[in-house]
């Protein structure tokens, strides 16, 4: 994926217009020097022509805000924080990823999928399974009392786009020796066949 984001090799869908792909094809370019700025693509005909709106300006906070809030999005600092290599959270974190244990991964898979996985794998283990109405959050508990009590799980799904879902899991309480076991035993292994990897990596 890198690879391709650094040559600059990407597909414009085909209901694009002729002129809103010389535009993207300017906008990503890969050369800098090259690269249309900001002020010359509100300055373009297409722009202009695909936004009537009196102050192109004006940011309609509240409508993008609307929007927004209708369910949980990730930003390019999300998903470019799935690759371990450019991982940018230490520059907006107290804690680097591995200090707070969190594993991060993508799937094409639905949430409900992700959730039917995790609760078979609750089951399996015997840990008592609570989450919410909207299968977005789900929390995992141990049976067994260990060295810190009972071990917790947190796993977040969060939707990117409609057939990218991201999904975060974190300890929530107990040892982390035992959360390491958890996840390379028993985690990493139910979920291996639903995890996304990316063709060109």
């Amino acid at each position: 994926m890198y690879r391709k984001i650094y040559r600059g090799d990407f597909r414009c869908p085909p209901w694009f217009s002729s002129d809103a792909r010389r535009l993207i094809t300017k906008l990503l370019d890969p050369n800098p020097d090259l690269r249309l700025p900001i002020s010359k693509i509100v300055e373009s005909a297409w722009f202009k022509k695909e936004n009537p709106r009196k102050n192109p300006n004006f940011l309609y906070e509240n409508e993008v805000l609307a929007k927004y809030n209708e369910t949980e999005t990730l930003n390019a600092f999300h998903i470019i924080s799935l690759s371990e290599g450019f991982d940018l959270s230490p520059l907006f974190e107290e804690k680097k990823r591995e200090e707070k244990k969190e594993i991060r991964f993508a799937t094409t898979k639905t949430a409900s999928t992700v959730v039917a996985k995790l609760e078979t794998l609750a089951k399996a283990l015997k840990f008592s399974v609570k989450k919410n109405g909207n299968e977005s959050s789900l929390r995992l508990h141990g049976d067994e009392i260990g060295r810190k009590g009972r071990l917790g799980i947190a796993a977040d799904i969060k939707t990117v786009a409609a057939s990218l879902v991201v999904v975060e899991v974190t300890k929530s309480s107990g040892d982390t020796l035992e959360y390491d076991r958890f996840c390379s035993k028993e985690l990493r292994p139910a979920l291996k066949d639903i995890v996304w990897t990316s063709s060109g990596d």
